[in-house]
């Protein structure tokens, strides 16, 4: 292979484009050589690669947006398909260390970790979603009618989750966030329009709601108290 086609003296810019080619091919199930695209995921994960990692989020957008429009539980988390799509990225990048990224040998075993992150993200979602819809647990705690054992024992769990995850979040913002989003069941615009004065823009909400899911569901008290079996 001469200096002009070896991946790993190549720009960034140049991998990517023959790496939308192999793709392309990957997806097609014809014979296609991976080494383009090994070489810029190797140059974003073992290098940290800023540029690399960023080429890699544009070029692979448009399939990770398909397959969050194209997942079973997209449709209940009444979420933009954007937040998903950024939260898969940011996933398979916290999860995909230095050391771990040698055990990702081909394009497919990436691809398929990329797929399996953007699933996981909106199956936690929906799980601490519903764990956190206290609309139908005040519901039911008004209700004057008597409750079955199973019921009251759901009702009880749902309101020690709301107030240990209450008692986790750590300023206001995050409050605001949580309850607005989870709670009264607005969406990430509507609550910038009311409390324009406490975030920047949008954004701030995408991300203040990402980072506190997140970081809730690393807790391992909440896994050993909270986790559904």
């Amino acid at each position: 292979m001469s200096p002009n086609n070896d991946p790993q003296h190549m720009t960034n810019a140049d991998l990517a484009r023959h790496c939308a080619r192999e793709t392309h091919l990957y997806f097609r199930q014809q014979q296609y050589d991976p080494s383009f695209c090994i070489e810029l995921f190797r140059r974003a994960f073992k290098e940290r690669d800023q540029d690399a990692w960023e080429t890699i989020c544009a070029q692979y957008q448009p399939l990770v947006l398909g397959w969050v429009k194209g997942h079973p539980g997209f449709a209940a988390t009444n979420e933009d398909a954007e937040y998903f799509v950024n939260g898969a990225f940011w996933k398979i990048a916290a999860s995909i260390t230095p050391a771990k990224f040698d055990s990702f040998p081909s394009l497919a075993a990436l691809l398929n970790y990329l797929r399996a992150c953007t699933g996981t993200m909106i199956i936690d979602y929906n799980r601490m979603a519903n764990r956190l819809n206290l609309e139908e647990l005040d519901e039911r705690l008004a209700s004057s009618e008597p409750l079955p054992e199973d019921q009251v024992s759901e009702q009880t769990s749902d309101r020690q989750l709301w107030e240990w995850v209450n008692e986790r979040l750590q300023d206001r913002k995050e409050k605001l966030v949580i309850e607005g989003l989870f709670v009264l069941d607005l969406k990430p615009r509507t609550l910038y329009s009311r409390h324009k004065h406490e975030f920047a823009d949008v954004a701030e909400i995408y991300r203040i709601k990402q980072n506190v899911v997140a970081r809730l569901s690393r807790d391992e008290e909440f896994r050993v108290r909270f986790a559904d079996d």
